[in-house]
C-alpha cells in the first residue's frame, strides 16, 4: 500500500506495459465491464495491467485473478443481494460489507496482489488524511472493500489505523494512472447520465446524486484513452441492481463488439 497523490502516479512504473484497461466506478453497473471483458477476450486481446476503482476494482479482480468473464459473472450473479450486505444500526453507514467479503473470499482464487496473474491497482479514499491512496501490493480483498465502499451506504473499511471509503469520491475513472505507461490504453466508463422526469423518493435521488458526481470527474478523461467504451443505456440501471447484471453484462459485451468494430483494434 502507498499513499499518492494522483500526479505521482507515473513514477510508479519503469515498464512499458502492452494493454492497459482502465475501470470506472459505477455500483452494479460494474457488470457491464464482465461483458466489455468476454467482447475483448473473443477479438484476441487481453490486458497486461488493470486499474480500477470501485465495481472497477471488484470486477479487474475476477480478471485479473484469471477468472473469464463469463464465469465471473455467474459467481458474483449468483449470490442474491442480501448476500453481499449486512444491514447495521446507522452509525458510520446503513451496510456493512461483511457478506460481501464472504463472497470476495468465495470467488478469488489469489488473496494477496501479488498472487494474481494480471498486476492489479486498485484505488481508494483514505478519509483520515483526505487522501487518494493506491493499494496494489499486500491483502487483497479489504483493497477491494474499501475502494467499493460508497459513502453513507457502505461503512468505512478500516484497514491498519485508517478509514477508507469508496475511491470515486475522488477519481471514479483512474486513467492518469495508467496514460503513458501502455502503448495501447482501453477505458471502461459505466456511469453515462440520461436525462430523468421524475427524481422518485429518497433512494433515487441519492443514486442519481452519486451518479452525477462521480460522471463529470470523467469529464475529458476519455482523451486520455486509445479505446474509449461507455455502454449505452446504463443510466436505466441503479447501484445495486444485482438481479439484472446479466442485461447489464450484456449491455458491456454489445457496446465493445460495436466501438472494436468500428476502431478496427484487436481485429
Amino acid at each position: 500500500m502507498r499513499q499518492i497523490k494522483p500526479p505521482n502516479l507515473m513514477a510508479l512504473f519503469k515498464k512499458k506495459f502492452g494493454t492497459g484497461l482502465v475501470l470506472s466506478g459505477g455500483g452494479t453497473r460494474g457488470f457491464a465491464h464482465l461483458g466489455v471483458c468476454k467482447a475483448l477476450k473473443e477479438a484476441g486481446v487481453e490486458p497486461d495491467i488493470i486499474a480500477g476503482v470501485s465495481a472497477g476494482s471488484i470486477a479487474g479482480s475476477l480478471i485479473a485473478d484469471g477468472k473469464d468473464p463469463e464465469e465471473a459473472l455467474h459467481l458474483l450473479a449468483g449470490h442474491r443481494l442480501l448476500d453481499y450486505l449486512e444491514f447495521t444500526i446507522p452509525k458510520k453507514g446503513l451496510v456493512s460489507m461483511g457478506g460481501f467479503e464472504k463472497t470476495l473470499k468465495t470467488c478469488l482464487t489469489a488473496r494477496r496482489f501479488e498472487d494474481l496473474r494480471i498486476p492489479l491497482l486498485v484505488f481508494a479514499v483514505n478519509m483520515n488524511k483526505a487522501e487518494l491512496t493506491l493499494f496494489d501490493k499486500g491483502e487483497l480483498i479489504p483493497a477491494i472493500k474499501a475502494s467499493s465502499s460508497i459513502p453513507v451506504v457502505f461503512q468505512p473499511v478500516r484497514i491498519g489505523d485508517q478509514d477508507y471509503l469508496d475511491g470515486g469520491i475522488i477519481d471514479n475513472f483512474p486513467t492518469q494512472s495508467l496514460k503513458g505507461k501502455c502503448k495501447t490504453l482501453i477505458g471502461v466508463n459505466v456511469n453515462p447520465i440520461g436525462p430523468v422526469d421524475k427524481l422518485g423518493n429518497l433512494k433515487n435521488i441519492a443514486e442519481r446524486t452519486f451518479h452525477i458526481s462521480v460522471r463529470f470527474q470523467a469529464t475529458n478523461k476519455e482523451d486520455d484513452c486509445d479505446i474509449y467504451i461507455e455502454p449505452a443505456g446504463l443510466d436505466r440501471y441503479g447501484l445495486l441492481d444485482v438481479s439484472r447484471a446479466a442485461e447489464i453484462f450484456e449491455l458491456g459485451y454489445i457496446e465493445t463488439r460495436e466501438v472494436l468494430k468500428k476502431s478496427g483494434f484487436g481485429g
